[in-house]
């Protein structure tokens, strides 16, 4: 399949590409690339220039000072974001087509003229500031980090992307400047655009935009080539988590190179699902691992090939002798035919899945152009995926993972105390609604345009159908969905499921339990046999109910440690009190510990009552086919008959609460909640226009926390309910000192959207932004199909998400601010610090 091959392309007389790939919908995603990245910073490599300077793009330029051009983005219903890679500088927006031309301009504008105001560079310093204590605050970065700057010692890539703190001190406007003149030029700029546009259209905007920029320096830095690893590396650090981690890589080629196919195909094989080898061995066969994952990634420069796990630190060792001899098995031939057909078949399906969203086309096509010069290298690399053969695999293990090329880091626990054709018309996705005989329910969503099919199952499980002393209890049930069923081991079943490139996820939330798969449609009567059994005849055994709870109970404990995760679960606590959304869907750790299979067993089979069982099916099939296969499902499901109720709804507080969680964090969490409206009463989706108006680059907390005050470098609001009234949530992660300033901001956020509510200017781009994105998700068809079985598991109407787009539009500001005001005026907030805790005295001083 040569999807690629009608990119249409043009460059212009200074250099500037431009490629343009029509593509239906009411979208379209328009991306300026600049190659220049980290590496790419010469003399004052490890600065993170290049990603300070995406920052400042942001801060003003020609015709949009300060956030303006965020701002107009944000009014049109769209988003717009950036990032830094080590070899290229992406911006990109995503917005209805309608409005490209302001797209355009306005990233042109960015990329040509910055302003880089005064004011701003120290402000935004300290964001970045910020945003590289949160990746020290991160095990699973700072492993990362660690082995990337063991297998390259003199490549560039050996320096993370963002710099290092003292190095981003001294960043300078001047500095900057001369960076900026030195790197964005025309030469090494191109476009990608992807969706709702003509060619010629777009050819045209840019090429108004981008022909008089004037060519400027065409040097480029001298890059000093890797040499070739002779001996085994190996490093260690320590990390105040209580698991500890390990990671084993070895340097892979750039990635137009002909065996970087076959490297991701290795990497599938060794630890990409949970049916892969490594996962089955030493994760839950031998439960040395927690968790274990595999990656293959490259850049134009090169890239690696990893292998990470964590583990309980008694384990540690064993996990890691136990992952050499795999290694060297595998390297010596061990491999088998039907594992690389499983993966190459897992890597096709995951090909047509990126097919399906135009922000991963441009991705694709820019990915293509940086390393290859051609947007079609996506489809070379498919090509030479398919030809791949098992003698293929082998000669590239026996190469690779030779024992002498490997870098290995442990992270110890540290001690507590220390096509171009004119653009399709919208598609239309109707669903079909059929009650069976037994009462169950069946919604058919076809969508033929791509040989892939999808299927969901809503139970009535989830957190809100737990009783207390089963806390968690919907989530180990999910883990061991796919542990074994009918006649499979658990190894078998996962491999079977790989080997039909089947996508298949158990996932168990506050509200729900859904079990949700797809799969190439040519593959499908496999993976429709594994979906008979893991439904109707799971396995539960005992040894894969003991790991799974080990393991849930060791993440629990690593969760604690987390500032993020331990000031959410607090405020839950405090909020929700003895109600189940207290426990949220991670569970409490005396309720796990005192589970039983057998209770987890009977906990799902439980949940098959027919009347509130939801199957649904979509992508290539018809409402004939889809019937005719629940049919066959319904026959071998164990129905049962008693009715799941709800419990009481929550109490909540009456007056305000407060706690503080002291952690060996360099950031701290703060959060600052008040109760919520319940989602069945149709007031939690008007707060999505307030969702929409409080994240992104222009929303009012963003720019009050982080751009006004430099205090955080990631904060905004959630919200959550269902069944029953959730949360509104406002948060912050900055550092301890900044603690009690931050509350007080989000707190003074609180009090303006309760007082005044959402201005015209903020009400209306947030009412376009949540419209849009509804918009988005009714052209989806996994993510329609997920929404609509939702809402009929709430009670709610079948087209609920083709209608919600109109819904959302026709909502006024003064209905939503009143609603803000019933439920933000709330003086019984709750308020949580996690993570190093501010000194009193200082802060008093």
């Amino acid at each position: 399949m040569r999807f690629y091959r009608n990119v249409v392309s043009r460059t212009l007389e200074n250099g500037v590409r431009i490629f343009v790939f029509p593509q239906p919908g009411t979208a379209v995603e328009v991306e300026c690339f600049v190659r220049t990245g980290s590496i790419h910073e010469g003399a004052r490599l490890g600065y993170g220039l290049s990603h300070f300077l995406e920052h400042m793009l942001f801060q003003g330029c020609r015709d949009y000072p300060g956030t303006a051009a965020a701002d107009a983005i944000d009014r049109l219903g769209g988003s717009m974001n950036a990032y830094t890679s080590y070899d290229h500088t992406a911006y990109h927006a995503n917005l209805a087509g309608r409005h490209l031309p302001e797209a355009v301009r306005i990233l042109s504008r960015m990329v040509r003229f910055p302003e880089f105001p005064g004011a701003r560079f120290a402000e935004e310093r300290e964001v970045i500031l910020r945003e590289e204590e949160m990746g020290r605050d991160n095990p699973d970065r700072l492993l990362y980090t660690r082995l990337n700057a063991s297998i390259f010692q003199e490549h560039p890539l050996r320096h993370p992307i963002i710099g290092y703190r003292e190095l981003i001190a001294g960043v300078t406007r001047d500095i900057m400047v001369d960076y900026y003149a030195e790197r964005y030029t025309p030469g090494r700029c191109f476009w990608v655009i992807v969706g709702d546009t003509e060619p010629e259209r777009a050819f045209d905007l840019v090429e108004a935009e981008m022909a008089d920029w004037e060519r400027r320096s065409l040097a480029e830095p001298a890059i000093p080539p890797e040499p070739a690893q002779c001996t085994a590396r190996s490093d260690a650090f320590s990390f105040a988590d209580p698991l500890a981690r390990l990671a084993c890589g070895v340097r892979i080629p750039e990635i137009s190179h002909p065996d970087i196919a076959g490297c991701d195909v290795l990497a599938g094989i060794l630890g990409m699902g949970d049916g892969s080898r490594l996962v089955r061995r030493l994760e839950l066969e031998s439960q040395l691992a927690v968790n274990l994952r595999s990656f293959s990634c490259s850049q134009g420069a090169g890239g690696l090939l990893a292998v990470t796990a964590s583990a309980v630190p008694a384990k540690l060792g064993k996990l890691e002798s136990a992952l050499k001899r795999e290694l060297e098995a595998i390297r010596k031939g061990a491999l088998s035919k039907a594992e690389v057909e499983r993966e190459k078949t897992q890597q096709y399906a995951e090909h047509l899945r990126e097919l399906r969203g135009i922000r991963e086309i441009a991705a694709n096509i820019g990915g293509g152009v940086i390393a290859n010069g051609s947007p079609d290298l996506s489809d070379i690399y498919l090509e030479r995926l398919e030809k791949l053969t098992l003698d293929d695999i082998n000669r590239i293990a026996a190469e690779y993972l030779e024992p002498d090329r490997f870098s290995l880091v442990r992270q110890h626990p540290q001690s507590r105390k220390r096509k171009a054709a004119a653009s399709a018309k919208k598609p239309q996705l109707v669903p079909q609604l059929t009650t069976l005989g037994n009462g169950a329910r069946l919604v058919t969503l076809s969508d033929r345009r791509l040989p892939i099919v999808d299927f969901a199952l809503v139970l009535p499980g989830g957190t809100i159908f737990e009783r207390p002393a089963e806390s968690g209890v919907s989530g180990l049930a999910a883990d061991l969905l796919t542990a074994g069923a009918g006649p499979w081991s658990e190894g078998e079943f996962l491999t079977r499921l790989d080997a039909c490139g089947a996508s298949f996820s158990v996932n168990a939330g506050l509200n729900s339990f859904m079990i949700e798969c797809s799969c190439p449609r040519r593959h499908f009567a496999e993976m429709f046999r594994l979906l008979k059994a893991a439904i109707a005849a799971p396995a539960f055994g005992q040894a894969e109910f003991d790991r799974e709870k080990a393991n849930r109970r060791e993440l629990l404990k690593s969760r604690e440690m987390s500032p993020r995760a331990a000031a959410e679960d607090r405020c839950r606590r405090l909020m929700f009190g003895s109600h189940p959304y207290g426990w949220g869907t991670t569970g409490l750790p005396e309720q796990l510990d005192a589970l039983t299979r057998e209770q987890v067993a009977e906990f799902y089979f439980s949940r098959l009552v027919p009347e509130q069982v939801i199957f649904g099916w979509g992508g290539d099939c018809t409402s004939e086919e889809t019937q005719k296969w629940t049919r066959e499902l319904v026959a071998e499901i164990p129905w049962r008959r008693e009715r799941i109720d709800l419990p009481p709804e929550p109490v909540f507080p009456e007056q305000p609460q407060t706690a503080e969680i002291a952690l060996p964090r360099e950031q701290t969490m703060v959060i600052r909640a008040v109760p919520g409206p319940a989602l069945n009463d149709g007031r939690l989706s008007m707060c999505e226009i307030l969702f929409q108006a409080e994240n992104g680059l222009s929303s009012p907390i963003f720019k009050l926390v982080r751009e006004e005050n430099s205090l955080a470098y990631s904060t905004g609001m959630r919200l959550s309910g269902g069944f029953h009234p959730g949360w509104l949530l406002f948060y912050a992660v900055t550092t301890a000192e900044s603690a009690e300033r931050a509350l007080e901001l989000l707190g003074s956020e609180q009090k303006r959207l309760a007082v005044n509510g959402l201005s015209e200017t903020e009400f209306d781009a947030a009412r376009e932004g949540a419209a849009f994105t509804a918009a988005r998700g009714a052209e989806s068809v996994a993510a329609a199909l997920n929404s609509t079985l939702l809402s009929l598991h709430y009670g709610r109407d079948l087209n609920e998400c083709f209608r919600h787009e109109a819904e959302l539009r026709n909502t006024g500001r003064e209905e939503l601010n009143a609603l803000l005001a019933s439920y933000l005026s709330n003086p019984a907030a709750v308020r949580v610090l996690a993570g190093r805790l501010p000194n009193r005295k200082e802060t008093e001083k």
